[in-house]
């Protein structure tokens, strides 16, 4: 199954980096072997900002740019855990130690509550050309912004033709 889901440009940054080989969800969004899409979302500026200065870098070096589907990954193995196992588990590898610090956990309990899934991400990819907003809406008519989950399963045929295009779209393997 393909989805397109929405991600903060920091934790996009941190994928393509290899700095970060989890993505944590509220619910069992995807299954193991599945692609995921990602929708480079806005975000906070100054945890992307604070975060590449963390990383030795400025803003101008940003391998993703706001407002595109810039590559995606493979899901790999899937956990589902409670708070404390699942901040053990995934604070080096959630980029949640790295753009939060020691307010990590936190962020994560205010996010998921009581239990989560960590999604292993396997074979990052980053298209050689993202699709930008404008694309979207010239090729499908609609208006993308903010926090999307789109999939194939959908019976919109606009959704089916973009994740179609997608697959079809040059990536290179990180």
């Amino acid at each position: 199954m393909e989805h397109v889901i929405a991600l903060h440009q920091v934790y996009a940054e941190l994928i393509f980096r290899g700095l970060k080989s989890v993505e944590i969800r509220k619910r069992k969004a995807f299954s193991e072997g599945d692609t995921v899409f990602l929708y480079v979302a806005r975000g906070n500026p100054y945890e992307l900002r604070d975060t590449l200065r963390r990383l030795g870098l400025h803003e101008e070096q940003t391998l993703t740019q706001r407002g595109t589907i810039a590559g995606g990954f493979e899901v790999g193995e899937i956990i589902k855990a409670d708070l404390d196992t699942l901040w053990e588990m995934t604070k080096e590898t959630s980029g949640l130690a790295l753009v939060h610090g020691e307010n990590g956990k936190r962020w994560l309990g205010e996010y998921i509550r009581e239990y989560g899934y960590a999604f292993t991400i396997e074979r990052p990819f980053l298209f050689k050309t993202p699709m930008s907003r404008e694309e979207m809406r010239e090729r499908y008519g609609v208006h993308i912004e903010g926090i999307i989950h789109l999939s194939r399963k959908t019976r919109k045929p606009w959704v089916k033709a973009l994740i179609g295009d997608l697959l079809a779209r040059e990536a290179v393997y990180l």
